[in-house]
């Protein structure tokens, strides 16, 4: 059996000697946060920028666009639950239930599901 550090040694000199690739720098969270936080800073002095570059006239037509995008989205968004809310049956079925049947179809029918019962009498 082979010692891991004799293996370890082994690949320092295939590395060393460019017959193996060089190991690749390990990213840890604290690196990976690091980088995410550096992004943010970067966007965010872009967009200050390029706000403190504009005039009233430029500013007004900035949050006229922002007004309408959110406009849009919200819009989108309804337009897409309306749609979700049509595509659910609207009415059920009709069944006729025995007096037998009656507590578990009608009383126990569930959570936000209406019956509607229409009584008669045959003959």
């Amino acid at each position: 059996m082979q010692n891991p550090n004799e293996d370890t040694e082994w690949n320092d000199v295939l590395r060393a000697k460019g017959i193996i690739p060089q190991k690749e720098k390990e990213i840890t969270e604290a690196d990976i946060v690091n980088m995410i936080e550096q992004t943010i800073q970067q966007k965010q002095d872009e967009k200050d920028k390029q706000l403190s570059e504009l005039d009233l006239d430029g500013l007004d037509e900035l949050e006229d666009s922002e007004d309408e995008a959110v406009i849009e989205e919200y819009r989108r968004k309804r337009i897409a639950e309306l749609k979700r809310l049509a595509e659910k049956p609207k009415f059920g079925d009709v069944r006729e239930v025995s007096g037998q049947d009656y507590v578990q179809e009608v009383n126990k029918a569930g959570e936000g599901i209406w019956v509607v019962i229409h009584l008669y009498k045959q003959g």
